[in-house]
């Protein structure tokens, strides 16, 4: 399950490392990426505005939903008194208008019914049960063994390469192992580490790859703590019955063009106002008497509710790291994983900051009743985790290439969350698919050469 929400990243994102001094540059600028984020698009069908931002690069779109009365009236009132701040819908991975090649896929239009969680069974939304599994599967290359726990790659000594996977039964706890000449290690950025940390040989007693011991360390994820909420009482003479599955966001912008706080890098947020009739309960209702109830609940409509979720960035460290459990297994004989990773005074300057900009953003848009709030909830119960197997030019302070090759061998690639050298603000589901579409085209293409 994921949220569907795809942006690009821009150059302020890959450049961000470089010039603000944490982490390390990445290896990869926008242009590197932009064929293949367009190259995703396209496949998994991407409803979106050509909103012209430097900050949030413009891709292939299917078109977008609308936003609402309440929404555009703040977008109005945020350009009107804010420079670099924009208010637009929020891309999402949704067949608004399918193409030939998404008809292709066996997938049909996206009913905005807002159920995605149950599984869609139109094929609406991007997600593999919908798309890439029964695209695979057309091949006839396609093998999809279930109740497996990848425990470890195999490294082989005598050939100096990684030559297969080691994965037990979950049911019959049975060890099988699987050899191909190219691995992608696709897990999940906890997972991936975990495997790649268990994954030890006399050459790799750390776990593969990690000559330099960074494996697992410059864990990084995005702050979901803060969010705030008002009421609005204008537009009265308008509601919202139709679902959609996107609303409005608010790309990041604060140290885009220069440092202006006194923290690091900077956040993104969503946006809604949504107004409904009353929930009524009418299962001793029917006839008449049910139409009447309803009615009489479709006219009893308060004021527009509003709400935005702050997505910070927080800042890889070393001391943010994931390590194996020396001490504890789990019931397939793999140790378990465990996390040493904290907020920091950057995050907490970046949540105060929110707080200060929304509320006076509020204000101006004549919202009332506005609480800011900050869940205090604990690193692991926020979303998108990055890092530990992060992207670099130098082997001494990264484990993977620009290519998303691990530096101590070439035919081990990972790019999903864990290639991650820093997390930007941008939803980071699009970057990981682009990723890893450049990096099997790279395969298939070393492949041919032998």
């Amino acid at each position: 399950m994921w949220a569907r929400q795809t942006q690009r990243w821009s150059d302020f994102d890959f450049e961000g490392p470089a010039r603000d001094g944490f982490a390390v540059d990445w290896p990869i600028r926008y242009k590197d990426l932009a064929p293949w984020y367009s190259y995703v698009e396209k496949f998994a069908g991407i409803a979106g505005n050509k909103d012209g931002l430097d900050t949030l690069p413009d891709g292939e779109f299917l078109p977008p939903w609308e936003l609402t009365c309440v929404e555009e009236h703040f977008k109005r009132i945020v350009a009107a008194n804010y420079k670099n701040r924009h208010v637009i819908f929020a891309r999402c991975a949704h067949l608004t208008k399918p193409n030939q090649i998404h008809l292709d896929q066996g997938r049909g239009q996206c009913q905005a019914r807002n159920l995605c969680q149950r599984g869609c069974p139109f094929g609406g939304y991007f997600n593999a049960n919908s798309t890439t599994i029964p695209w695979a599967e057309k091949t006839g290359n396609l093998t999809l063994r279930s109740h497996s726990v990848v425990h470890s790659i195999i490294y082989n000594e005598q050939k100096g390469k990684a030559t297969g996977v080691r994965v037990i039964d979950a049911i019959t706890k049975q060890a099988t192992e699987y050899f191909a000449d190219v691995i992608f290690v696709n897990a999940g950025a906890v997972n991936t580490n975990l495997i790649l940390l268990n994954s030890i040989s006399n050459r790799f007693p750390d776990g593969l790859g990690n000559d330099n011991g960074l494996l697992g360390k410059y864990f990084a994820f995005h702050n979901y703590r803060a969010r705030i909420t008002a009421k609005y009482e204008g537009f009265l003479d308008y509601k919202t019955e139709q679902s959609r599955a996107s609303g409005a966001y608010i790309p990041r912008f604060r140290n885009v063009y220069k440092q202006e706080t006194d923290f690091l890098r900077g956040y993104a947020l969503t946006f809604d106002a949504t107004r409904r009739s009353a929930v009524v309960k009418t299962e001793s209702q029917f006839g008449e008497e049910l139409k009447a109830k309803l009615m009489d609940a479709s006219s009893r409509l308060g004021p527009w509710n509003i709400g935005s979720q702050c997505m910070g960035e927080t800042i890889p460290k070393e001391t943010n790291y994931v390590a194996l459990d020396t001490n504890q297994q789990d019931e397939w004989g793999m140790p378990l994983i465990k996390f040493n990773v904290s907020f920091d005074d950057n995050d907490e300057k970046m949540i105060k900051d929110f707080m200060e900009q929304f509320t006076e953003m509020y204000e101006k848009a004549g919202f009332t009743d506005i609480k800011a709030s900050d869940s205090k909830q604990a690193p692991g119960l926020d979303i998108h985790e990055m890092g530990g197997v992060r992207m670099g030019k130098d082997p001494k302070t990264s484990l993977l290439s620009s290519k998303n090759q691990m530096h101590s061998y070439k035919n081990v690639i990972v790019s999903d969350g864990a290639c991650m050298t820093s997390t930007s603000t941008q939803n980071p589901s699009l970057t990981y698919m682009a990723l890893a579409a450049r990096a099997a085209n790279l395969a298939v293409d070393l492949l041919k050469k032998g």
